[in-house]
């Protein structure tokens, strides 16, 4: 049998399989999934959701974390080369070799093209928004990616420029749609998200929509939040609909955050960041139970990027999140109100923005509060730990405030992207150097219009406070 998917990615480390009958380590799973001639529609679905369930909860949402202040690293790697930023091409190497190789784009293009030729128009229209999902993430954090040419049988694709990558997904999202109303039977039982759930598909395709027009504001300006308000009033409308990870208690099925902590050996190495402990301690937040373990006083303190350690000393990652079989949540309502929020916000002021900071905080025991952008974003770096998605709306609105760590090779900023991964640097021409990527981040196909370790739709660095 095969490694692991979930404890091999998450912690880089190679696991043993012993004899089971889980989701994760089937024999439908562990057939060659870029075969299809020995592998069947629900073979690569099964596949594609488990190696996905890991690009979103695994090492990419650990750095964000550190990054964004949520967690810090106080042992190993996590202080210096997480926190401390000491990245290199071989750091999500994995990660970015996940978004197309088995369980990646390949896979989901031929469930696709099978569900095409049965006339499943449903199971189309829900592998049709995995796509969305797996490019735009990685489309949000390395910049320019192969995309057009990545699931052909060229072997060096080219790259396709970020915005037009976010434009193509936006297209495959109205697609997904138009699908997910047509004919079925759709995955059923298979789907380990929403059990087949059409309605709730499209409401989740509706908030991913809004979530990426989100990220082309910064470039394309307030037409772009326009479009949000007007994908995210179908998106996700209660908890009940949340697009979450699916876990079992089985040891290698479990949550990988639970598995960080449990069974890596190195779950001490990463605690509360003092940042968003500070922040959600001054509203005395519920979901601090949630995410973090009180400290010895009984209290949840954090540490912050310089090392330094509050009164209430430090909480571990070690909240009722931590359960072995806690459904991480990747597209949610809270995520879908506060994109209302924010886009209401700068279309039409706090009056238009209130409603809906209002819903998301009553979703999660919280009172009324003004909504400003700043109250709107904070509640927001809130209700996304560890989610990667936080990273976005950082970049985008530089709210919270946070202190970089001071490092030189990033200009004393906190990074804007990944660099790509090493293999695809080896073995693709078109993929430029870690040291162009230094200089012009991931703006690859016009060369040279960003300055800096950042993305296309992120031209300004956030401020130092």
């Amino acid at each position: 049998m095969r490694k692991s998917l979930m404890l091999a990615g998450a912690v880089s480390l190679t696991v043993t399989v012993a004899a089971c009958t889980s989701f994760l380590t089937d024999k439908k799973a562990s057939t060659d999934p870029n075969n299809p001639a020995s592998a069947t529609r629900l073979q690569l679905f099964t596949s594609v959701q488990a190696a996905q369930f890991l690009e979103q909860e695994g090492n990419a949402p650990f750095i964000v974390c550190l990054w964004m202040q949520q967690c810090q690293g106080v042992g190993g790697r996590f202080v210096d080369q997480e926190s401390q930023y000491a990245i290199t091409n071989a750091t999500t190497n994995p990660e970015f070799a996940g978004v197309y190789g088995g369980g990646g784009l390949l896979d989901i293009k031929n469930i696709e093209a099978s569900a095409a030729a049965d006339g499943d128009l449903q199971f189309k229209g829900v592998a049709e928004v995995w796509e969305a999902l797996v490019i735009g993430t990685a489309a949000d954090v390395w910049g320019d990616i192969p995309y057009r040419e990545a699931a052909s049988d060229v072997l060096q694709p080219h790259y396709d420029p970020q915005l037009q990558v976010y434009d193509d997904i936006e297209a495959k999202l109205d697609q997904a749609i138009t699908d997910l109303a047509g004919a079925g039977p759709g995955p059923g039982p298979n789907d380990f998200v929403y059990g087949g759930d059409v309605a709730k598909w499209t409401a989740a395709a509706n908030t991913l929509k809004a979530r990426y027009h989100l990220h082309m504001v910064e470039v394309r300006g307030n037409t772009e939040y326009q479009k949000a308000i007007d994908a995210a009033t179908n998106g996700i409308s209660s908890h009940d609909g949340d697009f979450t990870t699916f876990h079992t208690s089985a040891t290698l099925e479990r949550n990988a955050w639970n598995q960080f902590q449990v069974s890596s050996g190195f779950g001490d190495d990463l605690v509360a960041g003092a940042t968003l402990v500070n922040i959600m301690n001054a509203q005395s937040d519920p979901r601090r139970a949630q995410y973090f373990g009180k400290t010895p006083n009984g209290n949840y303190g954090g540490v912050d990027v310089n090392g330094s350690v509050g009164a209430n000393g430090i909480s571990g990652i070690k909240g009722s999140r931590n359960a072995a079989t806690f459904r991480q949540p990747i597209i949610t309502s809270d995520e879908n109100s506060l994109i209302l929020a924010e886009a209401n916000f700068a279309l039409h002021g706090a009056s238009a923005a209130q409603p809906f900071l209002d819903q998301e905080r009553s979703s999660n025991g919280l009172s009324s509060i003004p909504a400003t952008m700043q109250s709107i974003m904070t509640e927001k770096y809130i209700a996304l730990f560890q989610n990667v998605e936080v990273w976005n709306d950082y970049k985008r609105t530089c709210i919270p405030a946070l202190t970089a760590f001071p490092s030189a090779t990033f200009g004393h900023e906190i990074p804007g992207r990944f660099y790509y991964g090493s293999g695809e640097e080896a073995s693709n021409a078109n993929t430029p150097s870690s040291t162009e990527q230094l200089q012009h981040g991931g703006d690859v196909v016009s060369g040279a219009g960003i300055d800096g370790f950042r993305n296309p739709n992120d031209p300004n660095p956030c401020p130092a406070p």
